[in-house]
Protein backbone atom coordinates (compact mmCIF):
# COMPACT_ATOMS: atom_id res chain seq x y z
CA UNK A 1 0.00 0.00 0.00
CA UNK A 2 0.99 3.56 -0.53
CA UNK A 3 2.02 5.73 2.35
CA UNK A 4 1.39 8.91 2.64
CA UNK A 5 1.84 11.87 5.42
CA UNK A 6 -0.88 14.83 4.70
CA UNK A 7 -3.79 14.93 6.39
CA UNK A 8 -5.51 17.63 7.98
CA UNK A 9 -6.01 17.63 11.90
CA UNK A 10 -9.60 16.09 12.92
CA UNK A 11 -11.98 18.54 14.26
CA UNK A 12 -14.14 16.95 17.32
CA UNK A 13 -17.87 16.72 16.89
CA UNK A 14 -20.60 16.65 19.39
CA UNK A 15 -19.74 14.25 21.59
CA UNK A 16 -15.38 13.58 20.50
CA UNK A 17 -12.43 14.67 21.51
CA UNK A 18 -8.89 15.59 19.74
CA UNK A 19 -6.10 13.37 21.14
CA UNK A 20 -2.38 14.59 20.60
CA UNK A 21 -1.04 11.31 19.85
CA UNK A 22 2.20 10.85 22.34
CA UNK A 23 3.04 7.12 21.51
CA UNK A 24 1.29 4.32 18.94
CA UNK A 25 1.64 0.78 18.96
CA UNK A 26 2.08 -1.49 15.49
CA UNK A 27 -0.23 -4.13 15.99
CA UNK A 28 -0.43 -7.48 13.94
CA UNK A 29 -3.58 -6.37 11.75
CA UNK A 30 -1.39 -3.36 11.18
CA UNK A 31 0.66 -5.70 9.71
CA UNK A 32 -1.97 -7.27 7.52
CA UNK A 33 -3.49 -3.87 6.12
CA UNK A 34 -0.07 -2.30 5.28
CA UNK A 35 0.54 -6.17 3.50
CA UNK A 36 -2.76 -5.70 2.17
CA UNK A 37 -3.61 -9.55 2.87
CA UNK A 38 -6.80 -10.99 1.83
CA UNK A 39 -8.40 -10.45 5.57
CA UNK A 40 -8.43 -7.03 5.21
CA UNK A 41 -9.47 -6.27 1.72
CA UNK A 42 -13.20 -6.19 2.98
CA UNK A 43 -12.39 -4.61 6.22
CA UNK A 44 -10.67 -1.78 5.10
CA UNK A 45 -11.61 1.15 2.70
CA UNK A 46 -8.25 3.42 1.60
CA UNK A 47 -6.90 6.00 2.08
CA UNK A 48 -6.78 5.03 5.73
CA UNK A 49 -4.52 6.39 8.73
CA UNK A 50 -4.36 2.81 10.24
CA UNK A 51 -3.63 2.17 13.99
CA UNK A 52 -5.67 1.72 16.79
CA UNK A 53 -3.26 0.86 19.92
CA UNK A 54 -1.99 4.49 21.39
CA UNK A 55 -1.78 7.30 24.51
CA UNK A 56 -1.67 10.80 24.36
CA UNK A 57 -3.45 13.87 25.87
CA UNK A 58 -6.31 15.43 25.09
CA UNK A 59 -5.94 18.50 23.14
CA UNK A 60 -9.79 19.77 22.37
CA UNK A 61 -12.87 18.29 23.66
CA UNK A 62 -16.13 18.90 21.41
CA UNK A 63 -19.94 19.90 22.76
CA UNK A 64 -21.52 18.04 24.80
CA UNK A 65 -18.66 16.10 26.34
CA UNK A 66 -18.92 15.15 29.98
CA UNK A 67 -16.63 17.10 32.47
CA UNK A 68 -14.52 13.88 33.13
CA UNK A 69 -12.46 14.29 30.26
CA UNK A 70 -11.10 17.52 30.03
CA UNK A 71 -8.10 18.78 27.98
CA UNK A 72 -4.47 18.16 29.12
CA UNK A 73 -6.12 14.46 30.34
CA UNK A 74 -3.50 11.63 29.81
CA UNK A 75 -5.55 9.07 28.38
CA UNK A 76 -6.00 5.87 25.97
CA UNK A 77 -9.18 4.93 24.14
CA UNK A 78 -11.43 1.79 23.33
CA UNK A 79 -11.42 1.92 19.28
CA UNK A 80 -14.21 -0.44 18.99
CA UNK A 81 -16.92 1.81 18.85
CA UNK A 82 -20.39 -0.29 19.28
CA UNK A 83 -24.14 0.71 18.70
CA UNK A 84 -25.46 -0.09 22.01
CA UNK A 85 -28.51 -1.23 21.00
CA UNK A 86 -28.49 -4.60 19.33
CA UNK A 87 -28.98 -7.68 21.19
CA UNK A 88 -25.15 -8.31 21.99
CA UNK A 89 -24.95 -4.89 23.46
CA UNK A 90 -28.19 -4.77 25.20
CA UNK A 91 -26.77 -8.16 26.97
CA UNK A 92 -23.54 -7.18 28.00
CA UNK A 93 -21.42 -8.45 25.12
CA UNK A 94 -20.93 -5.42 23.38
CA UNK A 95 -17.40 -6.49 22.30
CA UNK A 96 -19.21 -8.58 19.81
CA UNK A 97 -21.24 -6.37 18.50
CA UNK A 98 -22.62 -6.75 15.11
CA UNK A 99 -22.29 -2.79 14.03
CA UNK A 100 -18.83 -2.58 15.99
CA UNK A 101 -16.82 0.02 13.70
CA UNK A 102 -13.02 0.57 14.25
CA UNK A 103 -10.69 3.09 14.66
CA UNK A 104 -7.79 2.34 12.63
CA UNK A 105 -9.48 0.13 10.38
CA UNK A 106 -12.95 1.42 9.38
CA UNK A 107 -12.01 5.32 10.33
CA UNK A 108 -9.10 7.33 10.54
CA UNK A 109 -6.89 5.96 13.59
CA UNK A 110 -4.10 6.99 15.47
CA UNK A 111 -0.59 6.61 13.40
CA UNK A 112 -1.33 10.35 12.91
CA UNK A 113 -0.06 13.16 15.23
CA UNK A 114 -4.01 13.73 16.31
CA UNK A 115 -6.68 11.32 16.64
CA UNK A 116 -10.48 11.80 17.15
CA UNK A 117 -12.49 9.84 18.94
CA UNK A 118 -15.64 9.77 20.84
CA UNK A 119 -15.60 10.96 24.52
CA UNK A 120 -17.16 7.30 25.45
CA UNK A 121 -14.21 5.34 24.79
CA UNK A 122 -12.10 7.37 26.32
CA UNK A 123 -9.85 5.72 29.39
CA UNK A 124 -8.23 7.62 31.25
CA UNK A 125 -4.51 6.62 32.71
CA UNK A 126 -2.36 7.18 35.39
CA UNK A 127 1.08 9.05 34.37
CA UNK A 128 2.56 7.54 37.33
CA UNK A 129 1.57 4.23 36.83
CA UNK A 130 1.47 3.77 32.96
CA UNK A 131 4.61 5.36 31.00
CA UNK A 132 3.77 6.02 27.37
CA UNK A 133 5.89 3.25 26.34
CA UNK A 134 2.74 0.71 27.69
CA UNK A 135 0.15 3.07 27.15
CA UNK A 136 0.89 2.74 23.54
CA UNK A 137 -0.40 -0.66 23.12
CA UNK A 138 -3.21 -0.98 25.61
CA UNK A 139 -5.43 -2.21 23.13
CA UNK A 140 -3.07 -5.20 22.64
CA UNK A 141 -2.48 -6.30 26.19
CA UNK A 142 -6.25 -5.77 26.43
CA UNK A 143 -6.83 -8.26 23.72
CA UNK A 144 -3.63 -10.87 25.68
CA UNK A 145 -6.15 -10.40 29.14
CA UNK A 146 -9.12 -10.91 27.67
CA UNK A 147 -7.52 -14.13 26.05
CA UNK A 148 -5.99 -14.89 29.53
CA UNK A 149 -8.77 -14.64 31.32
CA UNK A 150 -11.47 -16.22 29.38
CA UNK A 151 -11.19 -19.37 30.96
CA UNK A 152 -9.16 -20.53 34.56
CA UNK A 153 -5.50 -20.83 34.37
CA UNK A 154 -4.49 -20.61 37.92
CA UNK A 155 -2.98 -23.88 38.56
CA UNK A 156 -3.26 -24.88 35.03
CA UNK A 157 -0.72 -26.31 32.32
CA UNK A 158 -1.07 -23.54 29.74
CA UNK A 159 0.47 -23.62 26.57
CA UNK A 160 0.74 -20.30 24.15
CA UNK A 161 1.01 -21.05 20.45
CA UNK A 162 2.94 -18.04 18.68
CA UNK A 163 5.37 -16.11 21.16
CA UNK A 164 5.01 -12.74 19.02
CA UNK A 165 3.95 -9.58 20.76
CA UNK A 166 0.14 -10.18 21.96
CA UNK A 167 1.38 -14.69 22.41
CA UNK A 168 4.43 -12.61 24.75
CA UNK A 169 2.06 -10.58 26.73
CA UNK A 170 -0.01 -13.30 26.87
CA UNK A 171 2.61 -15.47 28.47
CA UNK A 172 3.03 -12.94 30.88
CA UNK A 173 -0.45 -12.55 32.17
CA UNK A 174 -1.00 -16.27 32.66
CA UNK A 175 2.40 -16.26 34.83
CA UNK A 176 0.88 -13.11 36.87
CA UNK A 177 -2.56 -15.18 37.32
CA UNK A 178 -0.56 -18.57 38.48
CA UNK A 179 -0.49 -20.62 35.90
CA UNK A 180 1.56 -24.03 36.78
CA UNK A 181 4.10 -25.20 33.88
CA UNK A 182 4.00 -22.77 30.64
CA UNK A 183 4.62 -24.35 27.76
CA UNK A 184 5.48 -21.35 24.29
CA UNK A 185 5.77 -23.02 20.75
CA UNK A 186 7.01 -20.67 17.85
CA UNK A 187 8.78 -21.62 14.17
CA UNK A 188 10.23 -18.03 14.22
CA UNK A 189 14.17 -18.28 15.56
CA UNK A 190 13.60 -14.56 16.65
CA UNK A 191 10.80 -15.53 18.87
CA UNK A 192 12.13 -18.43 20.36
CA UNK A 193 15.20 -16.68 21.15
CA UNK A 194 12.90 -13.93 22.60
CA UNK A 195 10.60 -16.53 24.46
CA UNK A 196 14.05 -17.74 26.15
CA UNK A 197 15.10 -14.72 27.57
CA UNK A 198 11.65 -14.24 29.27
CA UNK A 199 12.01 -18.00 30.75
CA UNK A 200 15.17 -17.18 31.72
CA UNK A 201 14.20 -13.51 33.56
CA UNK A 202 11.00 -15.52 35.20
CA UNK A 203 12.92 -18.49 36.19
CA UNK A 204 16.24 -16.97 37.67
CA UNK A 205 13.17 -14.69 39.73
CA UNK A 206 12.09 -18.23 41.03
CA UNK A 207 14.88 -19.22 42.52
CA UNK A 208 15.37 -21.18 39.43
CA UNK A 209 12.47 -23.30 39.13
CA UNK A 210 12.00 -24.71 35.61
CA UNK A 211 8.47 -24.81 34.93
CA UNK A 212 8.89 -22.77 31.44
CA UNK A 213 9.15 -24.85 28.64
CA UNK A 214 10.19 -23.25 24.75
CA UNK A 215 9.39 -25.45 21.49
CA UNK A 216 10.29 -25.38 17.97
CA UNK A 217 7.57 -26.16 16.31
CA UNK A 218 8.95 -26.24 12.45
CA UNK A 219 8.73 -28.77 10.28
CA UNK A 220 11.79 -31.01 11.31
CA UNK A 221 11.04 -30.63 14.70
CA UNK A 222 7.12 -30.14 15.39
CA UNK A 223 6.66 -33.98 15.99
CA UNK A 224 8.87 -34.14 18.56
CA UNK A 225 7.89 -30.77 20.18
CA UNK A 226 3.78 -31.96 20.07
CA UNK A 227 4.97 -35.20 21.54
CA UNK A 228 6.60 -33.65 24.45
CA UNK A 229 3.83 -31.18 25.53
CA UNK A 230 1.40 -34.47 25.73
CA UNK A 231 4.22 -36.49 27.47
CA UNK A 232 5.04 -33.45 29.85
CA UNK A 233 1.43 -32.88 30.64
CA UNK A 234 -0.23 -36.86 30.92
CA UNK A 235 -3.25 -36.17 28.53
CA UNK A 236 -1.95 -32.62 27.24
CA UNK A 237 -2.38 -28.98 28.33
CA UNK A 238 -5.56 -27.57 30.26
CA UNK A 239 -5.20 -24.55 28.27
CA UNK A 240 -3.73 -23.48 25.11
CA UNK A 241 -3.72 -19.98 23.86
CA UNK A 242 -3.61 -19.66 20.02
CA UNK A 243 -1.87 -16.15 19.17
CA UNK A 244 -0.30 -16.88 16.22
CA UNK A 245 -3.57 -17.21 13.17
CA UNK A 246 -1.42 -19.75 11.95
CA UNK A 247 -3.53 -23.01 10.70
CA UNK A 248 -0.77 -25.07 11.45
CA UNK A 249 -0.70 -23.84 15.06
CA UNK A 250 -3.90 -24.22 15.35
CA UNK A 251 -4.51 -28.16 14.25
CA UNK A 252 -1.18 -28.27 16.93
CA UNK A 253 -3.37 -26.99 19.59
CA UNK A 254 -6.21 -29.71 19.25
CA UNK A 255 -3.15 -32.09 19.35
CA UNK A 256 -1.53 -30.68 22.55
CA UNK A 257 -4.52 -29.84 24.81
CA UNK A 258 -5.92 -32.43 26.82
CA UNK A 259 -9.30 -34.38 26.61
CA UNK A 260 -11.86 -32.37 28.10
CA UNK A 261 -9.88 -29.08 27.67
CA UNK A 262 -9.88 -25.40 26.39
CA UNK A 263 -8.48 -23.76 23.33
CA UNK A 264 -8.81 -19.75 23.13
CA UNK A 265 -8.12 -18.56 19.87
CA UNK A 266 -7.18 -14.54 18.99
CA UNK A 267 -4.54 -15.26 16.14
CA UNK A 268 -6.01 -13.95 13.22
CA UNK A 269 -5.28 -15.93 9.66
CA UNK A 270 -3.97 -14.25 6.54
CA UNK A 271 -6.54 -15.93 4.62
CA UNK A 272 -10.72 -16.11 5.64
CA UNK A 273 -10.13 -19.89 5.37
CA UNK A 274 -8.95 -22.86 7.95
CA UNK A 275 -8.63 -26.76 7.26
CA UNK A 276 -9.26 -28.84 10.78
CA UNK A 277 -7.18 -32.23 10.00
CA UNK A 278 -9.00 -34.26 12.14
CA UNK A 279 -12.21 -32.52 13.08
CA UNK A 280 -13.57 -35.74 14.75
CA UNK A 281 -11.21 -37.26 16.40
CA UNK A 282 -8.69 -34.16 17.74
CA UNK A 283 -11.88 -31.92 18.72
CA UNK A 284 -15.69 -33.39 19.03
CA UNK A 285 -14.31 -37.29 20.29
CA UNK A 286 -12.36 -35.43 22.90
CA UNK A 287 -14.78 -32.79 24.35
CA UNK A 288 -12.34 -30.06 23.52
CA UNK A 289 -13.96 -26.57 23.97
CA UNK A 290 -12.93 -23.75 21.18
CA UNK A 291 -13.16 -19.98 22.41
CA UNK A 292 -12.95 -17.36 19.77
CA UNK A 293 -11.79 -13.88 21.71
CA UNK A 294 -12.76 -10.60 19.79
CA UNK A 295 -11.45 -7.32 21.00
CA UNK A 296 -12.35 -6.23 24.68
CA UNK A 297 -15.05 -6.85 27.12
CA UNK A 298 -15.91 -3.24 27.15
CA UNK A 299 -15.37 -1.86 30.09
CA UNK A 300 -14.50 -4.99 31.91
CA UNK A 301 -11.25 -6.26 30.37
CA UNK A 302 -9.81 -2.07 30.89
CA UNK A 303 -10.49 -1.99 34.29
CA UNK A 304 -9.12 -5.73 35.11
CA UNK A 305 -5.88 -4.77 33.06
CA UNK A 306 -4.99 -1.66 34.67
CA UNK A 307 -5.44 -3.34 37.85
CA UNK A 308 -2.94 -5.50 36.96
CA UNK A 309 -0.55 -3.22 35.73
CA UNK A 310 -0.43 -1.30 39.24
CA UNK A 311 -0.16 -4.68 41.03
CA UNK A 312 3.41 -5.52 39.15
CA UNK A 313 2.02 -6.89 35.66
CA UNK A 314 5.05 -6.17 33.45
CA UNK A 315 5.25 -6.26 29.79
CA UNK A 316 8.11 -4.02 29.11
CA UNK A 317 9.55 -6.63 27.81
CA UNK A 318 7.46 -7.01 24.59
CA UNK A 319 9.21 -3.48 23.44
CA UNK A 320 11.76 -4.01 20.60
CA UNK A 321 11.75 -0.58 18.74
CA UNK A 322 10.92 3.00 19.78
CA UNK A 323 10.87 4.61 16.25
CA UNK A 324 9.32 8.37 14.89
CA UNK A 325 6.25 8.09 13.18
CA UNK A 326 8.66 8.47 10.04
CA UNK A 327 10.29 5.02 10.65
CA UNK A 328 7.10 3.31 10.23
CA UNK A 329 8.36 1.73 6.81
CA UNK A 330 11.33 0.90 7.96
CA UNK A 331 9.70 -0.82 11.20
CA UNK A 332 7.26 -2.36 9.15
CA UNK A 333 10.01 -3.95 6.96
CA UNK A 334 11.51 -5.01 10.26
CA UNK A 335 8.56 -6.67 11.59
CA UNK A 336 7.46 -8.32 8.41
CA UNK A 337 11.44 -10.06 8.37
CA UNK A 338 10.17 -11.13 11.87
CA UNK A 339 13.07 -9.25 13.62
CA UNK A 340 11.50 -7.44 16.18
CA UNK A 341 8.01 -7.60 18.64
CA UNK A 342 6.35 -4.33 19.76
CA UNK A 343 7.19 -1.60 17.61
CA UNK A 344 5.94 1.92 19.55
CA UNK A 345 5.59 4.90 17.22
CA UNK A 346 6.28 8.65 18.74
CA UNK A 347 4.83 10.98 16.55
CA UNK A 348 5.76 13.94 18.42
CA UNK A 349 9.31 12.66 19.16
CA UNK A 350 10.47 10.41 21.91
Amino acid sequence: MRVTNDRPVPVPGPGEVLIRVLAAGICGTDRHIYNWDESMRDMVRPPLVPGHEFCGEVAEVGRDVPASVAVGDYVSAEMHVVCGSCYQCRTGQGHTCHNTLIYGIHRDGAFAEYVRVPATNVIRLDRDRVPVSIGAFLDALGNAVHTVLRVPVAGKSVCITGYGPIGAMAAAVAHFCGAGRIHITDVNPYSLAKAREWKTRIEKARAGHPFVHIHDVGPATREEAIWRIQKENGDGVDVVLEMSGSPVAVNDALKVVRSGGDVVLLGLPRSSKMTLENYKGDLVMRGVTMHGIIGRRMYETWYRMLAMIEAGLDVSHVVTHEVPLSGFVEAMGSLNRGEGMKVVLYPGGK
